[in-house]
């Protein structure tokens, strides 16, 4: 078939074909792991980011017939959904897209490829140290051939099947430009997961494998039942908490001026009702969010504005975890960490952290978990621990995106380093940077140690590692191999510099090690670095055997 132009409605069938695609392909674009430690599966964060923005278009009653506000709210539902690097990475590539094209009714070839070109600036804004060889190089030569050769072009079909074309080449060079892609065997997950989505929209335009599709997002229920929320809440019940309201509201022309329209005004009357205000207006859409004991109130003010585009008020008294949604007084400062494992989170919550995020190694935390958890401290500085390479590009775009506290992001990327700053958090501190500085100041002095299991076989400086071996790593540095767990950690605690300087080894065990295991290591620990202090708690994470942090 032949497209000389791209309306809203194709385009939105183009990504969906995209995401079903991605689908179909998870498991191979997962196993493109350069480490043989489960890493933060490139393809489910990816697919998980466009199923955000596939939901929020399914969800929204507004005209998505042309491309502006089409993308406007797929982008919007990419970057709630994000996770991981290569997640967030995607959503700002979409966002960069959607920005370019504003005010457009519909794409031709010129302006689709320089809407590729301001997703690329886009995506590589969001890398602190962008990396060649990475999606990041595949998206910049991609939207180059576009730019420069898209006058060859008066078809859509032809013009996507050439850039597909070209993608795959610069997939293939990816190992040239980044050796560790290159020893291991294989091409970039997340330009492998970038390929598969344009593939899935070429076969949207040809019509080979999408026609009809129909998304089910979450599992299907039965008609005519009501789902009974595990509670007590019942008939004696008192309403404690109020409402968690939330809404979209299309401001309508009708209505009111959009352009001169303040969102104060509605602020100001949110304030009379409720707490947890967040409210923000993005062009001629309003987003907010409150608690309340008045939800009707709320919900009739704002209807003098505009018109509902979803709406969702939650009894707070009924969720099962009430003790993060409970309405507190405003304070100075609050905690915010991620870790997995039911003994890691209970020690983080009584060393300092108010707020636990369930996640870490193959399992990234959306955005919208952390504006959960912000909504529900109420604290003017926020300090957010991510404890994981994966997750801290989704926790700094969260702090870029709410305005109702000063999110500090505290780049810690593993447990340890974690653990290391809230060792060190003194919230007695007059200021935040104070508090920061400590933290900072012991995150520089620890060194992490992990033990784990092998996922595949490979190579890596020359190491030769056999799947379910055990492997040692400092960060992302592998230094020891073993099929005996002991062993490996021996053979990394040498590795470890300024190993003799050391002072105190604090050992988090997973669910997978023993007691018995951990004797082990601690004998070999007092008897090789004997003015070493060792101190060993239960963590219960499923990845990693052992995580030490060494100071």
């Amino acid at each position: 078939m032949q497209f000389a132009e791209i309306d809203g409605l194709l385009l939105k069938t183009m990504l969906t074909a995209g995401f079903v695609n991605l689908q179909k392909n998870i498991s191979v674009i997962d196993s493109l792991n350069v480490f043989p430690v489960p890493d933060g599966d490139t393809g489910t964060n990816m697919s998980l980011t466009l199923e955000g923005g596939l939901k929020a278009l399914s969800s929204s009653d507004m005209n998505t017939s042309d491309v502006d506000n089409c993308l406007q709210i797929f982008a919007r539902g990419s970057l709630m959904g994000a996770r991981g690097n290569s997640g967030v990475i995607l959503s700002q590539f979409i966002k960069g897209i959607a920005m370019f094209a504003k005010g457009l009714d519909t794409f031709s070839i010129e302006n689709f490829s320089a809407a590729l070109s301001s997703g690329t600036l886009k995506a590589y804004s969001a890398v602190i140290k962008p990396t060649e060889g990475t999606m990041l190089t595949v998206m910049r030569e991609t939207s180059s051939y576009a730019k420069e050769n898209h006058g060859k072009y008066n078809d859509f079909t032809l013009f996507f099947t050439e850039i597909v074309a070209v993608m795959k080449k610069s997939l293939q060079h990816t190992p040239e430009l980044l050796p560790v892609l290159k020893e291991a065997g294989v091409v970039d997950s997340g330009g492998a997961g970038l390929l598969c989505i344009f593939e899935g929209m070429l076969q949207a335009l040809t019509g080979d494998s999408v026609t009809d599709i129909t998304l089910e997002f979450d599992a299907p229920r039965r008609p005519g039942t009501i789902d009974s929320p595990n509670t007590t809440f019942n008939r004696y019940s008192v309403l404690e908490y109020g409402y968690c309201t939330e809404f979209i509201l299309q401001l309508m022309d009708a209505k009111v001026d959009i352009d001169n329209f303040e969102i104060k005004t509605i602020i100001g009357f949110l304030e009379t009702l409720g707490d947890s205000i967040v409210a923000i207006k993005d062009e001629d859409l309003i987003k907010v969010h409150v608690h309340t004991f008045n939800p009707g109130e709320v919900i009739n003010y704002c209807q003098r504005f505009g018109e509902f585009v979803t709406i969702k008020i939650e009894n707070m008294s009924v969720q099962h975890n009430e003790s993060s949604l409970d309405v507190k007084p405003r304070r100075k400062y609050a905690v915010v960490a991620v870790c997995s494992g039911d003994g890691l989170k209970d020690y983080f919550g009584s060393i300092g952290v108010d707020y636990v995020i369930d996640g870490g190694q193959t399992q990234n935390p959306p955005m919208e978990a952390f504006v959960k958890a912000y909504n529900s401290l109420n604290a003017e500085h926020i300090f957010v621990l991510p404890n994981n390479s994966n997750i801290l590009l989704v926790a700094l775009q969260s702090a870029e995106n709410y305005t109702d506290s000063v999110i500090h992001v505290v780049p810690t990327k593993s447990i340890a380093e974690g653990y290391s700053a809230l060792s060190m958090m003194d919230l007695t501190s007059d200021t935040a940077d104070e508090v920061i500085a400590d933290m900072l100041y012991a995150v520089s002095n620890v060194s992490t140690a992990l033990v784990t299991t092998a996922v595949r076989d490979t190579v890596y400086n020359g190491m030769e590692i056999k799947k379910d071996n055990y492997i040692g790593l400092d960060k992302d540095t592998i230094y020891s191999c073993s099929p005996n767990k002991i062993d490996a950690a021996i053979s990394l605690l040498s590795k470890i510099e300024d190993i003799e300087d050391k002072q105190v080894l604090t050992l988090f065990y997973g669910e997978n090690a023993t007691e018995e295991e951990v004797e082990q290591l601690f004998d070999h620990v007092n008897t090789a670095y004997p003015l070493m202090e060792t101190a060993a708690i239960y963590g219960g994470q499923n990845i990693y055997d052992f995580i030490m942090a060494i100071e």
